[in-house]
């Protein structure tokens, strides 16, 4: 029996236009995590989740990614940026947060996240960012450790 092919699935870095989308996509992962106690807690935190990204995305602060399948967002993620002093192992003291990975439920173990993950670290690489780090549900680690991250106290990092 063959398995149905995953649809061509698109990456492109999200614009003013998307900040809806990543809105939705963050608020759907912080409610999945537990990260939302109440309705009222949901409103004032979907509109703290706005206004970061309508600050942090122009000024290029926060670098998003939205993944869609035919035309509709089943994927989203993003890269916090900022510079400290350099160290050993990172000698341009550029890093890079990564955050709101999240895949629509109904994309979910189809290889999409990885994909994902592959397109945001290689902007990351092309930004000559020395170190990306994380946090991670449990159930998302072994993505990461695909990838190259290892664990470093309570987070993930890569670096180059």
């Amino acid at each position: 029996m063959r398995k149905n092919p995953v649809p061509k699935m698109e990456v492109r870095r999200a614009e003013r236009k998307d900040i809806a989308t990543l809105a939705q996509m963050r608020m759907a992962l912080l409610k999945e995590v537990g990260n939302v106690p109440s309705k009222a807690d949901a409103k004032d935190l979907m509109g703290a989740i706005r206004r970061y990204f309508h600050r942090e995305l122009p000024a290029g602060r926060y670098v998003g990614f939205i993944a869609t399948i035919r035309g509709q967002a089943v994927a989203s993620g993003g890269l916090a940026f900022y510079a400290r002093p350099p160290y050993q192992g990172n000698l341009s003291g550029n890093e890079a947060y990564l955050m709101g990975m999240y895949t629509a439920v109904d994309w979910r173990r189809k290889g999409l996240g990885r994909r994902m993950l592959r397109e945001i670290l290689a902007f990351a690489k092309a930004r000559r960012v020395g170190r990306v780090w994380l946090h991670s549900e449990p159930g998302a680690m072994s993505l990461y450790d695909r990838a190259g991250f290892r664990p470093n106290d309570s987070y993930r990092e890569l670096t180059w």
